[in-house]
Order: C-alpha cells, then structure tokens, then sequence
C-alpha cells in the first residue's frame, strides 16, 4: 500500500499475476530510482512458467506537495479585474484540499479581500469570501461554481458570472472576477496558498501586487515600478526603475526608501535609502535599522563601484538617477540589482518617499514582486 505521508496508507490495490507464483523479487529495474517487481508465475499449471516486471509509476519524492504557481495579471492598478490564479500539486490536482488568496496591504486578514476555494469537481467548487473580521474559520459567505451569484465583504466583490475553475493533472486554474470597493484603495499584496489533503500546506507566497485607485493627500505619490512583477536565478543582475512624483517639483522629493522582503521588515532584507541632496544609495546592514549602522553607501556618479548585505548586491556600473521638472515632476531612479542565492523565494517591492522637510510621506507602497530562484 503506498504511504499518505502522514502515517496513513492508501487504498490496497491487487494485480493478478497468476495461479501459481513461484517466486518475488523486488528491485529497481528501469533505473528511475523507484522499486519494481519482478514475479515468475503462471496463469496455466499446464503451461511454461513466465517472467512478468511490473514498473513502479508513482510519483517520486515523497508525499505530495502543493504550491501556488503564478497569478495573471502579476500587477495593475483598476478598481475591478477578472484574476486568473494556477496552483499545482505533485500528486495531482485531485490532491488539493483548498487554496487561499488574500489581498491586503499586509498578510493580515482582517479588512481583506480573504478568498478560499475548495474544490469539489474538476469544473466545480465553492468559494468562501471570509468576513471583515478575517478569521479563516468564519463566518464567510459561500458561492459555488459554476453559477451566477455573487459574495461580498467591504473590501470585495466576487461574481460568479466570469470566474470558474479548472483542474487537469497537477494544476488547479482558479478564475476570480472581482470589484474592490472605494474604501479599499491603495496598494496592495496579492498572497496565495495551497493546502493537500496530506496536510501539506505552501504556506502563504506573495505572487502580485495590485493598484486600487484612491485619492492620495500628500504632494508625493510613488507612481509605478518597472518591473511590477520579475524572476530570475539569484546572482543575475536586474534593474529595477521607481518613478515618484512631486507636485512641488522633482527636487523637493528628498529620501527614497526601497524594502524587499516577505514583509515590511528591515531585517535580512534588501532596504535601501536614496538621499537626493547627495545622489547616494545607503544599504542597510542586516539587523535592519533604518538609521544605521549600514553596510555600504554609494554615490551615483557612473563608477563601477558596488555595495552590498547579506541579501543583495547593488551594482553603481547600472544604477543612475534623473529628474524632470516639466509635466509630472518626475524623480526616476533605476537600481541595478543582484540578489544572493540565501535570499531565495517570492519577495514583495516597496518603495516610499519623502520631502526635504519631512512633512510629506508617502508611508510604505507595495509596487512589486520578485521571485528569487
């Protein structure tokens, strides 16, 4: 009987080999690292005896595992969109007992878009829109699909005219149409799970962020990240470009701050502060203290020069800063960066700014994701 991965067993299954079986020999015999079986027996006792190899098809690698695998569109900034979400599980999609989605500022669940789907069919579930107070247990309000009804909490929407699902092999495709209320702008993180019936669990992965319009109060807004969504191998070099804008003029914009991590947290991350009055970078050291000590400064003046943590590294050669004054006010900084192979997984982008004086702050925005392989 194969193993759950939990203690306990699947099914028993029986093959017929024959009558009379006369000897059992188990070894791997194709080279896929997996046992099979060798039985020499008969189906006749008044026929020659025969050699049957019976091949272990199995999945490999232990019990099955679930994992969230990408979200589609990575990023935008609307008050609606139709998502489309994959998660996949090595022993088959059949395999997963639920998958989460959660939009937020930050993982909390509470005053969230909270989302999860339990699959009952391979084009049918229900869906679970989890109430303000963001408790997963409930209470939630139910829609099952397909059908054309809808779920609300004050954060979202979800319409079952337009979203569906979809499981073939070891995926799962879940499409969500969902309206974000007025009162829920901003940006926010778009995190996702996956749970097996093994009791597997991804824990949560930040995939997305996304844009809710809102009217922002202050003179600065940080206007938009290229790329919104990247992946590459940790020690390849990518650069990042952060727009903000100042109504007051690109040069009143005085500190830029960039924090990538699972969350708003300076330590182990990636934390950086752009000083304009001195065209410097300062990289943060790893105990994650804004005011120091840090692990390096940098001037933008085109020299090859680099800095750099225990996360990532910031290549001077590709990094540069600009202005302009006329229509937008723009200050644009790209940021070569290479992140260490110790920094691997889904990690979201911030950026925030702040006037010279101090008295406009944007606060932390989620701009982006990268994932580090």
């Amino acid at each position: 009987m194969l193993g759950n991965g939990d203690g306990t067993f699947q099914p028993e299954v029986s093959l017929s080999v024959g009558t009379a079986t006369t000897s059992v020999v188990a070894a791997d015999f194709n080279g896929d690292g997996k046992m099979d079986a060798a039985i020499a027996a008969s189906f006749n006792p008044t026929t020659s005896d025969y050699l049957a190899v019976l091949t272990n098809v199995t999945a490999s690698g232990g019990a099955p595992v679930p994992a969230p695998a990408s979200d589609s569109p990575g990023s935008g900034f609307n008050p609606g969109q139709v998502f489309t979400f994959t998660f996949t599980d090595s022993g088959g999609w059949q395999n997963l007992s639920v998958v989460d989605v959660l939009i937020n500022s930050a993982l909390d669940g509470r005053h969230a878009c909270y989302v999860a789907f339990v699959p009952s069919g391979a084009n049918s579930g229900s869906v679970f829109l989890v109430d303000d107070a963001g408790d997963a247990g409930g209470p939630y309000q139910g829609l099952v699909l397909p059908g054309s009804g809808s779920v609300s909490n004050s954060q979202c929407t979800i319409s079952g005219t337009g979203s569906s699902a979809s499981g073939s092999g070891e995926t799962l495709t879940l499409t969500l149409a969902i309206t974000f209320s007025a009162s829920f702008g901003g940006n926010q993180v778009v995190y996702t799970s996956a749970g097996g019936k093994t009791a597997a669990n991804s824990g949560w992965q930040a995939l997305g962020t996304w844009g809710v319009p809102y009217q922002h109060g202050g003179s600065i807004t940080v206007s938009s990240l290229f790329p919104a969504s990247a992946a590459a191998p940790s020690g390849t070099a990518q650069t990042f470009t952060f727009d903000l804008v100042d109504s007051k003029g690109a040069t009143d914009i005085g500190v830029v701050n960039v924090l990538i991590n699972n969350f708003i947290d300076g330590r182990q991350a990636c934390y950086l502060a752009y000083v304009q009055s001195s065209n410097t970078w300062l990289l943060v050291d790893d105990a994650g203290d804004a005011g120091g000590p840090f692990a390096g400064s940098m001037v933008l003046d085109g020299n090859a020069t680099d800095i750099q943590n225990s996360q990532c590294i910031i290549d001077g050669s590709g990094s540069s800063a600009s202005t302009a004054t006329g229509i937008g006010n723009t200050l644009t900084l790209e940021l070569n960066i290479i992140f260490k192979s110790g920094f691997t997984g889904n990690h979201v982008i911030w950026a925030a700014g702040r006037d010279t004086a101090g008295a406009n702050n944007t606060g932390w925005q989620a701009m982006g994701t990268t994932s580090v392989q």
